[in-house]
């Protein structure tokens, strides 16, 4: 053995990038998703549709239609006892398959974690982060496609007040010289009024109406008399920027309106299917149910083959809408399913 007279050199200092610069690769913001997934838009549906512990069911939802006026006889015969009109209900399947799915995995040899300065735990726990990040912008962007291929009608009332082209509202942010289109903010609520919407309005899409949005709460412009913020403090109509929506839908002037309950995330999860029964998964392999940040229900499986871990995530589910003929086709209400889209068009 001999001794070196010259020092060793000090071996590279390694360190996450966040801790050395600002944190980078941060969770992008999923505000639809986010909505959907949210208790106060989450509806029976969902429940009836995947009951927990594995199991996948078929659910019918059946109404009666509302009558049209021109069933009322004017005039009639008030003592007459005979009835000769007959009505029927209507009825929609929804369900959901194991194959509407998306997948993640990762493999982490055994060989090279070993030489891997990072503590295991940790890695491993980044990894199946990063799983969940990946899946969740995934599902983000199917739930953006399956919603824009799913807008229902806004009504004839609607379309003879307002213009609508291919059932889009069309609506401008600023009139002409750059200035603040003062009605649009409140024309959203008057058409979705005018729809039979049943609940308060919500909105998602492009960055022409957020930019409005944000500048009417803001407080601008009441150099006409009219304090646009104080008309968003009155009746109540959110909106947010999502990418996924905008591009699915045909660009930045593009958004959609809904209301709570009117769109469903439904999804199925295998992880719970053997509650109750006599045995217990293996110490290599375990199976369980975690959640993404936005609320998304994903299968996590880990197995450990000699040494070998693999992770696989999966996530199970669709979007599904009401029906777009709640109301009979001469209703003036035919086609709407309270999923409405509405286009900045400005001059």
């Amino acid at each position: 053995m001999s001794t070196s007279r010259i020092l060793s050199e000090c071996p590279n200092i390694q360190a996450p990038l966040g801790e050395l610069f600002l944190e980078v690769g941060q969770r992008e913001q999923l505000p639809y998703l986010e909505y959907i997934l949210s208790p106060e838009n989450t509806s029976m549906i969902s429940v009836q549709v995947s009951p927990g512990r594995g199991k996948l069911r078929t659910v019918e939802a059946r109404w009666i239609q509302r009558l049209p006026e021109t069933e009322v006889e004017e005039g009639g015969d008030p003592l007459s006892c005979t009835a000769t009109s007959v009505y029927g209900d209507s009825t929609q399947t929804y369900t959901l398959e194991t194959t509407d799915n998306y997948i993640w995995s990762q493999l982490i040899s055994a060989d090279e974690i070993a030489r891997h300065c990072q503590e295991n735990s940790r890695y491993i726990l980044e990894s199946v982060m990063r799983g969940m990040d990946t899946i969740e912008r995934k599902v983000a962007t199917a739930a953006a496609t399956q919603t824009a291929a799913q807008i229902g009608k806004w009504g004839t009332e609607v379309e003879g007040f307002y213009t609508v082209t291919g059932d889009n509202l069309i609506l401008p942010t600023l009139t002409t010289g750059d200035g603040l289109a003062e009605l649009s903010f409140y024309d959203v609520q008057q058409a979705a009024r005018m729809a039979n919407y049943p609940g308060p309005v919500v909105g998602f899409g492009g960055a022409a109406f957020e930019r409005y949005a944000r500048t009417i709460q803001a407080g601008c412009c009441t150099q006409n008399g009219m304090d646009l913020s104080e008309v968003a403090r009155q009746f109540g109509f959110s909106f947010a920027y999502d990418q996924r929506l905008a591009s699915a839908l045909g660009g930045q002037d593009y958004n959609i309106v809904t209301t709570n309950g009117a769109v469903q995330w439904l999804s199925f999860n295998f992880a719970n299917w053997s509650e109750g029964t006599p045995f217990q998964i293996g110490t290599n392999y375990a199976k369980t149910l975690v959640f993404s940040p936005a609320g998304v229900p994903i299968d996590l499986t880990m197995k450990d083959d000699c040494g070998n871990l693999s992770i696989t995530m999966v996530a199970i589910g669709k979007i599904v809408t009401l029906p777009n003929d709640i109301y009979e086709a001469s209703d003036k209400y035919s086609g709407v399913n309270y999923l409405n889209g509405l286009r900045v068009v400005n001059p």
